[in-house]
């Protein structure tokens, strides 16, 4: 029982470090407007839960290559839904490229493109993939220990989604608490080691509405989620993803644009990473990446330092529009 019991005395250093410095921020994720809302701070989780093609593990791989190209973090990912490891490589380097990477008649990534591409994203991501094994999450950290054991230092893990992950609900555990113990593995190896682990999640079925012809979901709350209560429990960072329902009106009669996003943070902890509260950003399908309207209103991609004024990014010519 030692390990489990501290004294003030033990950890006076860190204490005093803490005293001194205060709790920081976590890492910056690319917008202005969701860096007010949400960090990414090591040895703590995020959970992504949205329903079928919201974008949730769209908005993951927007995470990840931010907190790459912005402050050198390296990734473990498990994404069976996305393919195989070549397409889940594809994937990230579409992301990274901010154009496709596979060769089409529209709009290409040159060879020298793809070859830089292809160094920076060796450099930063490390694909686990277990086949037609099931792999439960004790086996996917040890895949990260093996790729540590090797003197490389992983930052971050992606669970995409959560149900590609075994629990013991066959075994005759109970359904939601099978989650939770699943979910306090994950926020142990998190903090032990000192990832950042991000877990997407789908929602529960939820009956399409309509209004005026138009068919669209509700949001979905944590409630929407199998297991709902121990994501609320186990959860540092919660965020959900919702498509705005093109053709349709807010809340203030403002009509939603046809790749409108509403990302929500519904839990924040510790408070000063976060804040509970929405962010709007916008897909564009082109470049495979995410943007957010700056006071003018023109498009603003992810970039480096918020201190900085952010990198211009060139426009979409017609064919792009039309790929």
């Amino acid at each position: 029982m030692r390990n489990f019991i501290y004294r003030a005395e033990e950890l006076k250093d860190s204490l005093t470090e803490l005293r001194e410095n205060g709790v920081s921020k976590g890492a910056w994720t690319g917008f202005d407007s969701l860096f007010d809302k949400y960090s990414v701070k090591k040895g703590s989780t995020t959970y992504i839960y949205a329903g079928a093609h919201q974008g949730k593990s769209q908005f993951g791989f927007e995470l990840m290559m931010n907190l790459s190209e912005y402050s050198g973090w390296k990734w473990a990912v498990y994404s069976p839904e996305t393919g195989s490891p070549t397409e889940v490589f594809a994937e990230l380097l579409w992301v990274y490229l901010r154009k496709p990477y596979l060769v089409n008649d529209k709009v290409t990534a040159s060879n020298e493109e793809a070859e830089r591409a292809i160094s920076f994203i060796d450099e930063h991501f490390y694909i686990i993939d277990s086949g037609l094994q099931d792999l439960s999450v004790e086996g996917f950290y040890t895949c990260v220990t093996e790729i540590e054991n090797k003197g490389i230092k992983i930052d971050g893990c992606l669970i995409d989604p959560f149900t590609e992950i075994k629990t013991d609900v066959s075994a005759g555990v109970r359904d939601d608490i099978a989650i939770g113990q699943v979910l306090t593995k994950v926020r142990k190896h998190s903090s032990d080691n000192n990832y950042h682990t991000i877990v997407t999640v789908h929602t529960k079925h939820q009956q399409a509405k309509y209004k005026n012809g138009i068919p669209y979901v509700d949001k979905p709350t944590m409630n929407d989620i199998a297991g709902g209560m121990q994501w609320s429990r186990k959860g540092m960072m919660i965020i959900n993803v919702w498509r705005c329902p093109y053709g349709l009106e807010d809340s203030n009669g403002v009509p939603y644009e046809p790749n409108q996003v509403e990302v929500t943070v519904v839990k924040a902890k510790p408070k000063i990473v976060g804040k509970l509260g929405s962010v709007t950003l916008y897909y564009d399908k082109v470049k495979n990446r995410y943007y957010e309207l700056d006071d003018f209103g023109s498009k603003r991609f992810a970039y480096d330092d918020p201190s900085k004024p952010a990198p211009v990014i060139p426009t979409i010519s017609q064919e792009e529009l039309e790929f």
